[in-house]
């Protein structure tokens, strides 16, 4: 069989498009747009960024706070729009002191109750994580028209979920690191949950200190940011630490192949 070769061109000269595009992006009218989001979790390298963070709020981009970097974000003259909690202990409710009504707090329902009873009032969306095959069992017994988000370990993963649920394909992630900086693991005092079981992570020759729950996180999020590539979310990952590290090695692993298919 003949491979058959469709021609195609413009029905105007190109200089014409240009010509209309002049004059009409001057209208003032509503744009579609792809909905932005920044992702602002509480490593250590968040604090390299906030003005970054600010310029990009600035120009329109809505910030997600994960756990207590609501509170850092609003110290920092930062207004989170959104804010995801997903921490089972009574420890999660000090993470929220200042809450917002102008916030959208997107809380687990596997948080504690103190959570919910600070929130009461507020912009409140709950929503199920994944735990095993009795809770969700039970999920879908008693809240039917509930979804379960599954395959991530930690808040900021689900962070990432949530946006992309909403509609997000522009994402830029700080504070994401998954590990730690000789001055702390977080950028803010996160004493009360301070990790023991610290642990050395070798990547590409470079060393990391992690913990088992944040080196898992590091690595599912490499490969969700292929399988987001491939459903057309742009994830940017800004700073330091394994997690940037790895996203970036799987970044340009696939460029790679891309190139040579």
């Amino acid at each position: 069989m003949n491979k058959v070769e469709f021609i195609h061109g413009l029905n105007a000269p190109r200089g014409q498009f240009i010509d209309n595009i002049s004059v009409n992006i001057r209208r003032n009218l509503p744009r579609l747009t792809t909905k932005r989001a920044l992702v602002v979790g509480g490593g250590p390298s968040a604090g390299d960024h906030v003005d970054d963070i600010k310029a990009h709020q600035a120009k329109g981009w809505q910030v997600t706070a994960i756990n207590g970097a609501h509170d850092w974000l609003m110290g920092r003259g930062i207004t989170p729009d959104a804010c995801v909690l997903m921490d089972s202990t009574e420890t999660v409710s000090t993470f929220i002191k200042f809450p917002l009504d102008e916030c959208r707090y997107y809380v687990a329902s596997q948080c504690h109750p103190a959570m919910f009873d600070k929130l009461d009032g507020y912009d409140v969306c709950m929503w199920h994580a994944h735990l095993d095959d009795a809770s969700n069992k039970y999920i879908e017994e008693h809240d039917a028209e509930g979804t379960i988000l599954a395959g991530a370990n930690t808040a900021g993963l689900h962070a990432i979920a949530i946006n992309y649920m909403l509609g997000v394909r522009k994402m830029r992630v700080y504070g994401l690191d998954s590990s730690h900086r000789p001055s702390g693991d977080h950028a803010y005092d996160n004493s009360q949950q301070k990790p023991v079981d610290e642990i050395e992570f070798f990547f590409k020759g470079d060393r990391f200190l992690s913990t088992g729950t944040w080196a898992a996180q590091a690595e599912m999020f490499a490969r969700f940011w292929r399988q987001y590539f491939k459903l057309g979310m742009q994830i940017e990952v800004i700073g330091d630490g394994l997690l940037p590290a790895m996203a970036r090695h799987e970044k340009e692993t696939l460029m790679a192949e891309l190139k040579g298919s």
